[in-house]
């Protein structure tokens, strides 16, 4: 690590609160009928649904699968939610649930309660069963676009375009505490020991965010929002889906890219991966449901029977059975056949080659003196800010420093300030590059060193 004092001028951070707001609706029940279609597919290979219900409520942004896989909750554009039996293909009741379009569902591990999230800023919480409501969490100040409960049960986070993501103790719906953002919250997830919550913008970042430390820094690559985003089932890896219309698989804990799927022709609105974390769906704007090969970065099958664009995918715990929820106002089931990782339908989508990480010690300490030496170089002023910034800047092997991450509130707060990003060249991702920690302390300190993670 290379610390000396130096002097810089920075500028005051902001502040974001939310308004609190209220209201309460009810629910009735109603049956319709599903249209059944038999599956035509080629073995090892899927291409035309099984099952099509015909929703009748608005458009389908978002759809739910309980945990044994039985029950379907499906929210709609005008507010309803429908509760679907799968293994009879009917419908069982009709909520309604909101005064606004319903955005995000999410079912609890024990497949007791339902909650939903709405554009009227407000989370419901149902008994999956009865359809009662048991709760109604009120504190976003605007549409809530975004929900996901803790694989343990315990908690439940939602994003608002009112720039908070929200932590609520669940079932309870308790308050515990609001992440600040820059932008409209578009989509979260948690890991799967609950111990990571991944949060997606409309401005294209990723954060992740340690809930056990408060440990945060951001993922940067998306040219557009980031509408989805789901942690593979070991919780190694993090596929985002994105406006920008690619998919993109990150090695989270260092920030690294592993691929990137650039098969849709519209925005990524959804992604979803099996439960033997061999194959991701994503679905788009441009009507289709892709699966991709995690192994191969293969595209396996292109299913294109939706008319409208495709808002919502997920896959049954058992593997057999993938969902897809549509602005045509219909919910597909698809027949997946085992294993998933053999099929293959279409030639491999362009995939970006990923970087190589420079690892020799006596490059690094080279790069590490030359980074040190430009931010020297570049700062003679005095500190106003009274924490520490702390950044992730990745260079290449000529020491052009290529990105940089904020990795605290504060340090996102006075990036423009400290200019780090104005030295960022626009150019190509590097064929090779190595990561360090850069730190400006209030007393005047810089500290770089390797990147050696951050918690």
């Amino acid at each position: 690590m290379i610390s000396k004092a130096v002097k810089w001028k920075v500028s005051t951070a902001l502040t974001l609160t939310a308004v609190v707001t209220a209201a309460g609706i009810g629910w009735s029940r109603s049956l319709s009928e599903s249209e059944t279609t038999p599956s035509q597919f080629k073995p090892g290979l899927f291409t035309q649904y099984l099952s099509s219900f015909k929703d009748n409520s608005g458009w389908i942004y978002a759809i739910a699968l309980s945990p044994d896989g039985k029950t379907l909750a499906s929210g709609s554009s005008r507010g309803l939610i429908k509760i679907w039996n799968l293994q009879t293909r009917q419908l069982v009741y009709t909520l309604k649930a909101h005064s606004d379009a319903i955005e995000s569902l999410a079912i609890s591990p024990d497949g007791n309660v339902l909650a939903s999230g709405s554009w009227d800023n407000r989370i419901k919480l149902w008994n999956l069963k009865t359809g009662i409501l048991i709760n109604t969490l009120k504190g976003h100040a605007d549409d809530v676009k975004a929900i996901s409960i803790s694989p343990d049960g315990r908690l439940l986070a939602s994003g608002s375009t009112d720039k908070t993501v929200k932590l609520w103790k669940f079932p309870e719906g308790k308050l515990l505490g609001t992440l600040p953002d820059t932008d409209w919250i578009q989509s979260v997830a948690f890991s799967p020991d609950s111990k990571i919550l991944a949060i997606g913008s409309e401005n294209g970042t990723i954060k992740i965010w340690w809930l056990d430390d408060d440990g945060n820094y951001t993922l940067t690559g998306h040219s557009g929002p980031v509408k989805s985003v789901a942690f593979s089932p070991d919780g190694k890896t993090l596929a985002s889906g994105s406006a920008d219309k690619t998919v993109k698989l990150w090695q989270f804990t260092n920030g690294k890219v592993m691929h990137t799927f650039t098969g849709h022709s519209g925005p990524v609105l959804s992604v979803a991966f099996s439960p033997d974390g061999q194959t991701l769906a994503s679905g788009s704007y441009d009507k289709t449901i892709k699966l991709w090969n995690l192994k191969t970065g293969e595209l396996m099958t292109n299913l294109a029977e939706h008319s409208k664009p495709v808002w919502s995918v997920a896959f049954n715990s058992q593997d057999t059975v993938l969902a897809s929820g549509s602005a045509d106002e219909t919910i597909k089931l698809w027949p997946v056949p085992v294993p998933l990782a053999t099929q293959v339908n279409s030639p491999a989508p362009e995939v970006e080659a990923t970087p190589s990480e420079i690892i020799s010690p006596g490059e690094i300490a080279q790069l590490n003196r030359k980074l040190y030496d430009k931010i020297d170089n570049n700062w003679r002023s005095t500190p106003s800010f009274n924490t520490s910034l702390v950044y992730r800047v990745t260079v290449n092997e000529e020491g052009v420093i290529t990105d940089c991450q904020p990795l605290n509130q504060a340090a996102a707060d006075f990036l423009q300030e400290v200019s780090l990003s104005s030295f960022r060249k626009v150019a190509p991702q590097p064929k090779h590059f190595s990561q360090f920690k850069v730190v400006f302390k209030p007393s005047g300190v810089i500290e770089v060193s390797p990147w050696d993670g951050w918690r």
